[in-house]
């Protein structure tokens, strides 16, 4: 309590303890993700719980979004393709309706996995027909190699080193997948972006993506996305081919789409969680619980 180490002193004497995901709640119990306070987090395991975030569903909505050039929904998704080729144009790759397009929206740091996309993203594109674009900053290291891939596979791969917040909608509502391969994430909001505009995500199985992204089942018709467990370029490879497969059937590759944009991510859904956990912190019987309800609006 004399400054040590102030994050201890209030895991250790707050009601609630709370993070941002359920999967990460547990994950920072363990040494790789504790920051050397994983056994406290473990002794305050039963005051520790995760409240997945939400997205604003009226900004981030392909129905309506102005910054996209052709509005579309999940019974609409023949109008997307058309979102596919303003990206390919936009940002210099070959205009190319069948080829499969990957892209990414992220700050360009060891945590989002970008070391894993450099030693895959060669012979990825090398043995395929896809594209890749890449828009964000982050670590100049990661931005030159990014740029020097680009140049390797002119009108294949793209990099705009820049923040654009209209730009990164058109990747979401053109680009037919989305690359989030992150060492570690917290959360995420990035693939809930992504699969509200049908943009299919590609993500590891780690903290927030556990909780947000479920694996592509056609034959059960089920899940959202395509996942991986280890981080090995290896792994990574295998979900991008196993996408790009299943990108050639078009009918189930809709279906997955729009399961993906039928997911609830809002942040009503959240405020649920949030003021049960307030309703606990305060002491409340469940008879005397902020009355609440799924589905609309919070009524308190």
């Amino acid at each position: 309590m004399q400054g040590h180490n102030t994050m201890a002193a209030a895991l250790q004497y707050a009601d609630q303890v709370n993070t941002v995901s359920p999967t990460y709640a547990e994950q920072i119990q363990t040494p790789e993700y504790g920051e050397k306070l994983e056994g406290l987090l473990s002794f305050i395991s039963g005051k520790l719980s995760g409240i997945v975030n939400g997205i604003d569903l009226n900004s981030f909505d392909p129905a309506t979004d102005k910054k996209i050039k052709y509005n579309y929904t999940a019974k609409t998704l023949e109008k997307r393709a058309a979102n596919k080729a303003v990206v390919q144009k936009e940002m210099g790759l070959v205009e190319n309706p069948e080829g499969f397009l990957i892209g990414m929206v992220s700050r360009l740091v060891e945590q989002k996995g970008v070391d894993l996309i450099l030693q895959t993203m060669d012979r990825y594109l090398a043995y395929s027909d896809a594209q890749f674009v890449v828009l964000g900053t982050g670590d100049r290291t990661y931005e030159t190699q990014l740029w020097e891939l680009a140049a390797r596979y002119p009108g294949r791969a793209s990099a705009y080193i820049m923040y654009s917040d209209a730009l990164s909608r058109r990747i979401y509502a053109g680009c037919d997948a989305f690359l989030m391969p992150s060492r570690f994430e917290p959360c995420g909001i990035s693939q809930m972006i992504a699969m509200r505009y049908g943009c299919v995500p590609i993500v590891r199985r780690t903290g927030g993506l556990v909780d947000t992204v479920t694996h592509n089942d056609p034959i059960n018709e089920a899940g959202t996305g395509y996942c991986f467990d280890r981080y090995e370029p290896l792994d990574l490879f295998t979900s991008m081919v196993r996408a790009s497969e299943a990108y050639r059937f078009k009918p189930q590759w809709n279906a997955l789409q729009r399961r993906a944009m039928g997911t609830n991510f809002s942040w009503e859904r959240s405020a649920v969680e949030y003021i049960k956990l307030y309703s606990k912190v305060m002491g409340l019987t469940a008879e005397d619980q902020l009355p609440v309800k799924y589905g609309g609006t919070v009524e308190i």
